[in-house]
């Protein structure tokens, strides 16, 4: 016997299905929120299953969202999340009896935090490094937060990444920024103290007519030299020779005298003769 295909009824048993959906599970999109900034959103997307997995129709679920805490991120009506300030919350979507919770992190950089200032490089070439981390309002570590270091003065302290390099005897800022947060750390580099003084070249005897410099060293308690001390140079006797700002020295005549070198506290002589062309 032939069957006669019955619109009606196959419309019948289609709504009856519908009708007998029921929603038994919920996902939600994003499964994890993350922010930055507050004002800044992001809106929820929640589709209701039946316990087959199959999409409930959306005119038969209806959501409701609430937040663990309003006063780190609010939801309204539509599932739009917005942060308020930095802390951890969680997002409930239900619909009927069944609801999804996703969680929402909130971590709007508030300050850069600097450690060990302030900040002394003892004898030029020295270094050392910046140890700095950005923080949330709520005092947590931003993670990937990226910090970038910068010299007022390169001449007296060199930045390269977080690095610092003494370069001269003085004082300078370095300014750490990320984003736009600004932090400024004062550097100071000075000497090491002086522990002696030396003649590192001293010509044996002079001739009237000839000049010649002499350098002198300073010396730390280690006996390594150090850089970058400035030296006053004499004599005892300018008859004899005279000597410059450089250490530079002309022999006027025949004779012996004293040369003084002093820099860092510290001094050193040494007895030169000067003899005719």
């Amino acid at each position: 016997m032939k069957r006669l295909f019955n619109p009606l009824l196959a419309t019948s048993v289609i709504l009856l299905a519908s009708a007998c959906q029921k929603v038994e599970r919920i996902e939600v999109k994003p499964e994890k929120v993350e922010l930055s900034e507050a004002g800044q959103s992001v809106t929820l997307e929640p589709q209701a299953l039946t316990g087959k997995g199959e999409p409930v129709d959306k005119e038969k679920a209806k959501f409701l969202f609430s937040s663990s805490d309003g006063q780190i991120a609010t939801v309204d009506p539509a599932g739009k999340v917005t942060a308020v300030k930095s802390g951890s919350v969680t997002i409930t979507t239900k619909s009927d009896e069944v609801s999804a919770t996703t969680p929402v992190e909130i971590s709007i950089p508030s300050e850069i935090v600097l450690t060990g200032a302030p900040f002394t490089l003892t004898g030029l070439g020295s270094e050392t490094t910046l140890t700095a981390e950005v923080k949330d309002d709520a005092g947590r570590p931003v993670q990937g937060a990226k910090l970038e270091f910068a010299s007022a003065d390169a001449n007296v302290v060199a930045v390269e990444g977080n690095k610092l390099t003494a370069k001269a005897v003085g004082t300078t800022n370095v300014t750490i920024t990320s984003g736009a947060l600004k932090q400024t750390a004062e550097v100071t580099v000075k000497l090491p103290e002086v522990a002696s003084v030396a003649f590192e070249t001293v010509p044996a005897t002079l001739k009237v007519g000839e000049s010649t410099p002499v350098v002198a060293i300073a010396k730390g308690g280690d006996g390594a030299a150090i850089q970058g001390v400035s030296f006053t140079y004499t004599t005892s006797n300018e008859k004899i020779f005279t000597v410059d700002a450089a250490g530079t020295v002309q022999p006027v005549k025949p004779g012996s005298a004293t040369l003084k070198a002093e820099g860092g506290g510290k001094s050193a002589e040494v007895q030169l003769t000067i003899k005719k062309k």
